[in-house]
């Protein structure tokens, strides 16, 4: 039986079986807004290995997602299924998120809020790119594939969507739980004085950098 690992925690799956299924009733951190429909693109994942045990991307991935994001283990959960008996290890794009935010929320020791702002924004903005490369063909070819119906209204089993949604969201943020990350306080609001010195901080890492580019 295939093993798949997502989010650092394995999950035994069935041959021909979508990654977003096996999440999905694991109660994994992923999104699925379209229900698995490839038209919300919520259930981006990044394979990390075994990615020989899964279908190649289709077309409605490449609909979304530029060559050079396929070809660097980017996929829809809502498309990729299981072709062989190995284990694939996946991290979800909204976990991944989830896990920088945290740590500009509450940098680990010897870290820098600040400095892992950059990650975080980074990721954000690729995302975002890489929608508006394809736009708008990417939104006409998806209406031909799916139907305007569907296309806006794709929930097929509303309940089940519901429900998954809470086991996502209960399995992400319980103590202690296997998908999530150790409790974390987070900081009281900043002072004034704690903001200006952050934005000395950015300051002075713009000047630093402009030095160096030579402005």
């Amino acid at each position: 039986m295939p093993t798949v690992i997502i989010n650092d925690v394995p999950m035994e799956a069935r041959l021909g079986e979508r990654l977003l299924d096996v999440a999905r009733r694991n109660g994994a951190h992923i999104g699925f807004v379209c229900d698995g429909t490839a038209v919300c693109q919520t259930c981006q994942c990044r394979v990390l290995s075994g990615a020989e045990y899964l279908n190649p991307p289709n077309e409605a991935e490449k609909i979304w997602m530029p060559e050079q994001r396929l070809n660097d283990g980017n996929r829809l959960a809502c498309q990729a299924a299981l072709r062989g008996r190995g284990t694939v290890q996946i991290l979800t794009t909204v976990e991944e998120l989830r896990r920088q935010t945290l740590d500009v929320l509450a940098p680990p020791p010897g870290e820098s809020g600040v400095n892992n702002l950059g990650p975080l924004l980074e990721h954000w903005l690729r995302l975002n790119v890489d929608q508006l490369a394809h736009f708008p063909f990417n939104i006409i070819r998806t209406l031909n594939r799916v139907g305007p119906a569907r296309f806006l209204f794709p929930w097929q089993d509303v309940s089940a969507w519901v429900n998954d949604g809470v086991r996502a969201a209960a399995a992400t943020t319980r103590d202690g739980g296997p998908s999530a990350r150790a409790p974390v306080e987070l900081p009281q609001p900043p002072s004034e004085a704690r903001i200006r010195a952050a934005l000395r901080e950015v300051e002075a890492a713009s000047r630093e950098t402009a030095r160096r580019r030579g402005v």
